[in-house]
């Protein structure tokens, strides 16, 4: 048994006396549309690309679009180590999913929605998906989830595990809930010294904390060449010469509201200033379409421009898993999600990658460790107010010279934080092989 298993028992107690109320908003949802994509996988079926293959299984859960990105040079590297190994991938937001599928063929054989975290229904779907080793992505502790898999004695590996500074204090008020859940993993991959120590403050096993590093530097894109560069510039409508920024990843109307007022006073100093807005949640797009127009601008989106004459001064990037690359046709990047309390940020890596300076807001907790390091070596500029943002982007504008260094420092510091995927990978292949020798020892005794 499990240290601390009485907060497990306390878990699913609570659990089935929340079960009418859970039942009643389940319903709501349902009813709503919220949560009808992939209801039947959220109670536990498999899809086809999902029914194991006879090969060595490597469950990946990612929770969303940027989980699942960053998990992606993770597998490659397992996969690169461990041979003829079949990995398969759990989401739970819809865009997660999406981002997953086009990993169907390529990395992955299949994906599906992770199942509700009760016991039956993850039980019956642990078993039916037979995985040799699982893995989580930053910070997933699902109590029935990990225990199942101890039980089974299925290893079990947190990659990139971070706990943000909001969630923290509330992780340590019911660390007594958490603690036999936390124990569950063979080892935590934290990617930094404060992410590591928190997960031993909640319980962990001292040594199954490892200090790994942040995967998501070796997911950032490759450099995009010039001349790959001038392609996507022309599949926009926007001319060679002209000034633009990106802004990625905002989520609320009162941030948007400050980058819109920005771009207007910018616009007094820099007139041709083209403006790219990918909003973090595809959803929104009508929101921030209509919402951009009340603020004087004239957006057209990505998946339209095909059909457009002339040359567009603002433009929505409403694809999926684009984003990375389009930072490249900027000359510079503000990051959303930062801007208005409560915030957390969003990766600053896919920016820094294509060397381009980076604007922040005060409110980026969840990237404070890559916001810090980056603000060391003035690559990122914090920003706290419309007219703030409009003054370091003009000013960054008129320096064409000062882009070009940031631009040779931005690429450095990726180079120099690459690797953390090759050293998750070597942990993970480890689990493997043990599951393998503890499965080759069970046949043996039978």
């Amino acid at each position: 048994m499990i240290r601390g298993d009485w907060g497990y028992r306390a878990y699913n107690a609570a659990m089935m006396v929340g079960a009418p109320a859970l039942a009643v908003l389940l319903a709501w949802r349902l009813v709503r549309g919220k949560g009808r994509a992939g209801w039947a996988e959220r109670w536990g079926r498999l899809p086809a690309g999902m029914m194991p293959t006879g090969r060595r299984r490597l469950w990946c859960h990612a929770a969303s679009v940027g989980e699942v990105m960053a998990a992606s040079p993770v597998i490659r590297a397992v996969q690169s180590r461990a041979g003829d190994l079949d990995a398969v991938m759990t989401t739970i937001t819809p865009g997660g999913r999406e981002v997953a599928e086009g990993y169907v063929g390529k990395l992955i054989s299949g994906v599906s929605f992770l199942p509700f975290d009760v016991a039956p229904t993850v039980s019956r779907y642990v078993a039916k998906l037979r995985p040799d080793a699982f893995i989580g992505m930053e910070t997933e502790i699902w109590p029935n989830l990990l225990h199942t898999l101890r039980r089974l004695g299925i290893p079990a590996a947190l990659v990139n595990g971070r706990i943000s500074d909001r969630s923290y204090p509330k992780y340590v008020r019911v660390r007594w809930l958490l603690r036999s859940s936390v124990q569950c993993y063979d080892i935590i991959l934290a990617r930094s010294a404060q992410d590591a120590e928190r997960f031993r403050a909640l319980g962990a096993d001292p040594e199954r904390v490892v200090l790994a590093g942040n995967v998501k530097f070796d997911q950032a894109d490759a450099p995009v060449t010039p001349q790959e560069a001038a392609a996507l510039r022309e599949e926009f409508h926007i001319p060679p010469d002209a000034p633009v920024w990106v802004v990625g990843s905002t989520r609320v109307a009162e941030e948007e509201q400050m980058v819109w007022a920005a771009h207007n006073l910018a616009t007094q100093s820099v007139p041709g200033l083209v403006l790219v807005h990918a909003p973090r949640h595809i959803e929104r797009v009508e929101e921030v379409n209509a919402a951009m127009r009340a603020a004087g601008l004239a957006p057209v989106r990505r998946t339209q421009l095909a059909g457009v004459r002339g040359r567009p001064r603002a433009i929505i990037l409403d694809t999926f898993g684009e984003l990375g690359r389009v930072y490249a046709i900027g000359d510079v990047a503000l990051i959303g999600n930062s801007l208005t309390p409560p915030g957390g940020g969003q990766n600053l890596l896919q920016p820094l990658a294509q060397g381009k300076p980076v604007l922040i807001g005060p409110y980026a907790s969840n990237f404070r460790d890559v916001v810090a390091e980056a603000m060391s070596h003035d690559l990122a500029y914090e920003v706290t107010s419309a007219r703030d943002i409009a003054g370091r982007l003009v000013s960054l504008l008129r320096d064409a010279g000062g882009r070009r260094r940031i631009e040779g420092r931005a690429l450095e510091l990726i180079c120099a934080n690459r690797g953390a995927a090759g050293v998750c990978a070597d942990h993970i292949h480890r689990l493997l092989d043990r599951a393998g020798d503890a499965a080759a020892q069970g046949h043996g005794q039978g």
